[in-house]
């Protein structure tokens, strides 16, 4: 059998397998081990950066509301409360929004009009050998990202990285089970009120 022919074949088979392993949001956190975490009882929203453009702090959008939503319950459930912006609080909080197309290639069956039993060949070093009969088809998808930055409100000193990737499909309610399952995933590596 032709190598490269068959390395191709095996490439794009992982390729595809690859594409199809993702079930939910991939989540990295990280700290300043140096800072001790219980001393903060308050956030504030500082703002927020959707697709690369900077909203202030006031959105009133409904689907930016529910993810701050999200964090606000966590937080609640941390011991830490939400103030204004204006009450100097000890955390500021500000989020990013991403959407990246994603291609996909996917190995199907044999091409339209033939069986599975139909085979093709091609000609290699001057003998007929059959080749896979199979197809490999491109598809989009979209990987959302959402990033959670903790900052010291006192110094602006970054304390505290979220990062929550998922690939999105066409249900919102979906999407937001997603960033809801992201967002809970990282804030319990926040770290614990007896941290340093």
């Amino acid at each position: 059998m032709n190598f490269r022919l068959a390395l191709a074949w095996l490439a794009l088979w992982l390729l595809a397998a690859g594409g199809c392993a993702a079930t939910g949001p991939n989540v990295v956190t990280g700290s300043d081990p140096a800072v001790n975490f219980s001393t903060f009882r308050t956030f504030a929203f500082l703002g927020i950066t959707d697709r690369g453009h900077e909203i202030g702090a006031s959105d009133s959008s409904p689907l930016r509301g529910r993810i701050k939503e999200m964090i606000h319950r966590e937080f609640a459930a941390k011991g830490v409360r939400q103030v204004s912006l204006s009450d100097h609080s000890d955390l500021l909080v500000h989020l990013f929004y991403g959407v990246k197309d994603l291609e996909r290639l996917q190995q199907t069956g044999p091409p339209p009009g033939m069986s599975s039993q139909a085979k093709s060949y091609t000609l290699a070093e001057g003998n007929w050998v059959p080749v896979a009969t199979t197809q490999v088809t491109a598809s989009e998808d979209h990987e959302g990202t959402l990033i959670v930055d903790l900052a010291e409100s006192s110094n602006q000193k970054l304390v505290w990285r979220a990062v929550i990737r998922a690939v999105l499909g066409n249900s919102l309610e979906k999407n937001f089970e997603l960033a809801q399952k992201g967002i809970t995933t990282a804030f319990k590596e926040y770290p614990s009120a007896h941290s340093r």
